[in-house]
């Protein structure tokens, strides 16, 4: 039986943790983790790097995504969540995809998921306590445990983007869709 096909999410915008909760639904889904089409791709760019090179694997990953995603906006109005697969099958396609923080995140975390690492979303702010502004992806290298932060919408500057960071929580992506957010 096929899974239907959900290119994307369409819904006025309600905030942070429903956008999450829409991110981990997808990222588990039968279009995201469980798609054997972007399971293909994450072969693809992790093909040449040497087995068990663990953090190479999670950098060839991002340096993919930064190379095939171009940042744009959601409309003003509205928040726009498109599965994993479909922005894979846009690559294919087109050669690239535009995609917001959301959904830049949602395609890395996916793909470190599908090569057994631990992903989890960072929702961060940059102003006042509790207002949320930006999301990002990080993995976990296994042999170290260190957590790889993972924006290429920070593009070179992610280390900027960390110091500028006012207030922030994380949600790992084995939680429930709908689970208490973790704040660590």
């Amino acid at each position: 039986m096929r899974a239907p096909k959900q290119t994307s999410s369409l819904s006025a915008f309600h905030g942070a943790p429903d956008t999450i909760r829409e991110m981990v639904r997808a990222v588990q889904g039968p279009r995201g983790e469980q798609s054997l089409l972007v399971r293909q791709a994450t072969e693809n760019v992790i093909r040449q790097v040497q087995p068990k090179d663990y953090l190479g694997e999670i950098l060839a990953i991002r340096y993919w995504v930064t190379e095939k995603v171009r940042y744009t906006s959601d409309p003003l109005h509205v928040e726009m969540i498109r599965d994993p697969q479909t922005m894979v099958e846009d690559i294919i396609t087109h050669g690239t995809v535009t995609a917001d923080c959301d959904e830049i995140a949602l395609l890395i975390a996916c793909m470190c998921l599908q090569i057994g690492r631990v992903a989890e979303f960072v929702v961060v702010g940059f102003g006042e306590a509790g207002q949320y502004s930006h999301v990002f992806a990080r993995a976990q290298e296994p042999r170290s445990g260190m957590n790889v932060v993972l924006d290429p919408v920070a593009g070179t500057d992610e280390r900027g983007m960390l110091d500028r960071v006012t207030t922030f929580y994380v949600t790992s992506c084995d939680e429930p869709p709908g689970a208490p957010k973790s704040i660590t």
